[in-house]
């Protein structure tokens, strides 16, 4: 977590702004975020192409060597004039080079084609990592979000209940729907970057895991928009710079998540079919290549959360 977010909390812990229980939910949420985005270290599967390129070339060379050493007479000198001018002769140097050719032909061609196919797949591979690196970059925007939210809306909350003495009771049930949400919204973000700092990039792997993500996304962006809807009902919060920056900002990045989302599934589904596709199934087995898994949303969430600023 850096030095500043952690100092940021100690100070709003310090100023009764945030409960202990919510600034450790906070720091938890931050730590595995920042756990998450340290990559995997996968090994590069280039390398195994490379060398099945040069275990080639060496058969290649040997089967030469081989046809070579084998020839009649082994080092014998022959006369090709003589050869040449037999009715159907032919020289024995011919014939050599034409067993060494047949042979390149036939180890070389489909070891290139191996090794093509090969990178193929993990260029395609190396793009999903890509994209989802981009998805988790707008996870990781909204994430940075939140603690300038709960912040903004916490401070007003403490300003509230330090000024409330005598007020109705119907704006303290108010303040406390408010108090509910931002520790929803803590919630939330915290089984989100729990998931993205145990499993990181493998959660990619499996669909069941990317459901899992995107059912705790989703909560996330929708414990956000009920803590902005119960805010419509604090005028001066809702007029503050501060906050309306925020909304601006929230409104912004779950626009990017969306597409981000859209270009992830595109980049998963030319993989997906590369790998299960003749001949790139056969190279895809025996390089381990693995399918990837899709962000599948369900009727109420198929497109961004749309949050009402007005």
């Amino acid at each position: 977590m850096a030095p500043n977010a952690g100092e940021r909390i100690a100070r709003m812990q310090a100023d009764g702004v945030l409960t202990p229980s919510q600034a450790a939910m906070l720091r938890d949420s931050l730590g595995a975020r920042l756990s998450s985005a340290t990559p995997d270290g996968g090994p590069r599967r280039q390398w195994l192409a490379w060398t099945i390129a040069a275990a080639g070339l060496v058969a290649v060379l040997a089967a030469l060597a081989m046809v070579v050493a084998s020839g009649p007479d082994g080092a014998a000198v022959q006369d090709v004039a003589t050869s040449l001018n037999q009715p159907g002769g032919h020289g024995q140097m011919n014939k050599t080079l034409s067993a060494a050719l047949v042979v390149a032909l036939l180890l070389v061609v489909p070891l290139l084609a191996w090794a093509w196919l090969h990178n193929a797949l993990v260029s395609k591979e190396e793009r999903v990592f890509e994209a989802w690196a981009q998805t988790e970059s707008t996870f990781q925007r909204r994430a940075d979000l939140i603690p300038a939210l709960v912040d903004t809306v916490s401070r007003y909350l403490k300003h509230e209940s330090d000024t409330l003495i005598g007020v109705t009771k119907q704006r303290a049930a108010v303040a406390e729907r408010l108090a509910g949400a931002v520790d929803d919204l803590l919630q939330a973000d915290k089984r989100s970057a729990d998931i993205l700092g145990q499993q990181g990039r493998k959660v990619i792997e499996t669909d069941d895991a990317m459901a899992a993500l995107h059912q705790a996304q989703t909560s996330v962006g929708r414990t956000m928009q009920t803590l902005l809807a119960v805010a419509e009902d604090y005028p001066e919060l809702r007029s503050a710079d501060q906050f309306l920056e925020l909304q601006a900002q929230i409104e912004g990045t779950e626009n990017r998540i969306n597409v981000a989302r859209m270009r992830f599934n595109q980049t998963v589904r030319a993989y997906n079919g590369a790998i299960r596709k003749f001949p790139g199934s056969l190279v895809a087995g025996a390089g381990n290549f693995r399918r990837k898994g899709y962000f599948r949303s369900d009727e109420e969430a198929r497109d961004a959360v749309e949050l009402d600023f007005d």
